[in-house]
């Protein structure tokens, strides 16, 4: 088991968030499932940001690859779904 710990902003917000995987190199799709799990944003509705790349462009691209490692600041831009009661 990998842990990454990222900071994730969300409009005025900064999330610590922790990906686990099975990977030693998680991809951006395991990222998006993870900011859709932990935010509440839909993967479709996300616009995720690093050093001015959106990443969600190369689902299958490797995280490294943008140079995201561990205390990595991203940017997310999309809309939190309602809480279903």
């Amino acid at each position: 088991m990998h842990f990454l710990k990222l900071q994730i902003q969300h409009g005025g917000d900064i999330h610590e968030m922790i990906l686990t995987t099975n990977s030693n190199d998680p991809t951006v799709e395991e990222l998006l499932r993870h900011i859709e799990k932990q935010l509440n944003i839909p993967m479709d509705e996300q616009h995720v940001v690093f050093k001015g790349q959106s990443l969600q462009e190369n689902p299958q691209g490797k995280l490294r690859r943008y140079g995201i490692t561990n205390a990595t600041l991203i940017r997310v831009v999309g809309r939190k779904q309602p809480l279903r009661r």
